[in-house]
């Protein structure tokens, strides 16, 4: 996936991709690709795909609206997996 969107750069220059893998145990990963949809400083508005291997594999499409200051950010993401419906916040710093 992540792979996929880097070959695709001049098509999708506003789109991120990471991987993380832990080991909790068990041994997990999770990858995600987004593609921003409209960046109007300081707000983002992006979609994009999940794919995680435990608690089981599943692939779950989802919306994200982001805002990114100078020194933090805040997201709210609302996916559709599987099964059911699932929301995410996240915040974090920037240095």
């Amino acid at each position: 996936m992540a792979l996929l969107l880097t070959l695709s750069v001049p098509a999708f220059a506003n789109g991120r991709a990471a991987c993380q893998v832990a080991y909790g145990p068990p041994l997990w990963g999770v990858c995600y690709a987004e593609q921003v949809l409209m960046a109007a400083s300081p707000l983002e508005v992006a979609l994009g795909v999940k794919g995680r291997t435990w608690p089981e594999g599943a692939v779950s499409a989802y919306t994200l609206l982001g805002l990114y200051f100078p020194g933090w950010w805040a997201t709210v993401e609302v996916g559709r997996g599987p099964d059911s419906w699932r929301w995410a916040l996240g915040a974090g710093v920037r240095w």
